[in-house]
């Protein structure tokens, strides 16, 4: 049986991915409107390789586990569509997230990541309920988006 934990970071993983293959697709002329949301495809945030969303994992810029319950673990702008070679055996491809996050999002968020992740920060059962909730709800927003 999953943890709250491990359902939050589903939810949430579900979302970023469809986030990104929505913005991926923006890019193109074609109307998305319509289409299948399973059959979107993103590229990965560090190789740029495309896939369909579902066959891809949500990466993150500053690792989960780099220190316990990080205070960057949930922030959004950490997670981004990437592919399994890049977030498993490339071990998050850090230089070339790196790169994207530059490009993205620039130097001061970077830093305010960074920061952010030197924090410890305990999350209750209740917010973790209202993640699951959050995203889980988020979600369902971007399918009715298309």
């Amino acid at each position: 049986m999953k943890t709250l934990k491990q359902k939050a970071s589903d939810a949430m993983s579900k979302y970023t991915r469809l986030r990104d293959a929505i913005e991926y697709n923006s890019q193109f002329p074609e109307d998305i409107t319509g289409t299948q949301y399973e059959n979107l495809l993103v590229a990965c945030c560090t190789c740029g390789d495309i896939k369909k969303w579902t066959r891809m994992d949500a990466g993150h810029f500053i690792p989960r586990g780099s220190r316990g319950e990080s205070g960057v673990y949930f922030d959004e702008r950490n997670i981004h569509a990437q592919c399994k070679s890049c977030n498993n055996f490339l071990q998050g491809n850090t230089l070339a997230y790196n790169d994207f996050m530059l490009k993205k999002y620039g130097q001061k968020v970077v830093n305010e990541l960074r920061k952010k992740d030197l924090i410890r920060k305990q999350i209750t059962p209740l917010q973790y309920r209202a993640m699951i909730k959050y995203y889980t709800d988020e979600f369902e927003r971007l399918k009715e988006q298309l």
